[in-house]
């Protein structure tokens, strides 16, 4: 399965998706989820059912044999009913309205995703019919993704309406700040997004970073405020070393930005321009990530020894913040103190 070949799904998309689906089940289409591991293809079925007051029924056909699906043989009268498992949805038990979610589909062996053709295509199986109010939706990761899936049959995915769940950092990270997520994880992904969500190339790597990964590396920093090699190791456990060390590197830089503030001799008269350079590039950082103002930032621009090092930091300022720059009244410092350096349409 290519990601090419689907349409990519964001989050809130997806969340919408499912929601209309639970209102309009009767016109709903079996929906099978694509995408790599830890990215939230099964928190976003749960969350949408939540928000409709919904229960989730996880049917897990990797741990079915093919005849546990139909039920067990129950002789009565002269003749077999077969009895279907307890775990499909029963409206007088369950409710109404919900969600079958046969997550990891692709992660059963093909006989036995083969025994759920019916209920998928027809909402039936044997005897068994899927409440009206109840609607399939299936997940599974792909075959790039070095987990234990087989090939999709056709028969199967033709029963399906195919989507790919894409990572959108800008609604990780709205959910990261409801979900109590470590303020200093926020920081560095809103700063360095393309560590969010990094698959690993080598099926030997076990640790890599993901919405789900960093999850758990935010349970991890709970115990650490101040930044430690052990509060790196517990977090290269969970994302990998190489995402733990630039989240490391990260935390060190925003420590440094943040204590400019506050020295005098940060930016000394001699400073050699690449020390400014890079200076320059970690307070733009900083800001990127809402852990340095804009007022802070015009602040530490008015003090960079080299002039157009300092115009040039405020011009990525005002790129970055549009003409609200203006308004800051440290800009109005900026320019008493440098303004000779602002070339016309820069006066504000």
């Amino acid at each position: 399965m290519s990601d090419d070949s689907l349409p990519g799904f964001r989050p809130m998309a997806l969340h919408a998706l499912l929601i209309d689906a639970l209102a309009a089940p009767e016109s709903a289409v079996p929906i099978m989820i694509w995408g790599a591991p830890g990215i939230g293809k099964s928190a976003i079925v749960r969350q949408a059912a939540a928000a409709c007051g919904v229960p989730v029924i996880d049917l897990r056909l990797s741990q079915l044999e093919p005849t546990d699906l139909r039920g067990i043989p129950v002789h009565e009268q002269g003749r077999v009913r077969w009895v279907p498992p307890d775990e499909l949805p029963q409206a007088e038990r369950d409710g109404a309205r919900g969600v079958l979610f046969l997550d990891e589909i692709n992660a059963a062996p093909p006989p036995v995703a083969a025994s759920a053709y019916q209920l998928i295509l027809d909402r039936r199986l044997g005897a068994y019919a899927l409440p009206p109010g109840w609607i399939l939706v299936a997940a599974g990761n792909r075959l790039s993704d070095h987990g234990i899936t087989f090939v999709m049959p056709a028969p199967l995915a033709n029963r399906f309406m195919h989507l790919s769940l894409v990572v959108a950092v800008e609604q990780w990270l709205d959910w990261a700040q409801s979900a109590g997520i470590d303020q200093r994880i926020q920081a560095f992904v809103r700063a360095e997004p393309q560590w969010l969500s990094v698959f690993p190339a080598d099926a030997d790597t076990v640790a890599f970073p993901s919405p789900r990964s960093w999850a758990f590396a935010s349970r991890m920093l709970a115990a650490h405020e101040d930044w430690s090699d052990s509060a790196e190791a517990l977090v290269a456990g969970c994302v990998g070393k190489q995402a733990a060390a630039a989240l490391a590197q990260w935390v060190a830089g925003t420590g440094a930005v943040r204590r400019w503030l506050t020295d005098e001799n940060a930016f000394p008269a001699g400073m050699p321009l690449e020390a400014q350079i890079e200076a320059s590039r970690a307070i733009l950082s900083a800001v990127r990530a809402g852990s340095l103002s804009l007022a802070e930032a015009l602040a530490l621009a008015e003090r960079l020894p080299e002039p157009p090092l300092a115009f040039g930091l405020v011009e990525q300022l005002h790129e970055l913040a549009g003409d609200r720059l203006f308004d800051e009244p440290a800009f109005s410092a900026w320019v008493a103190a440098r303004g000779d350096q602002l070339p016309p349409g820069m006066e504000g």
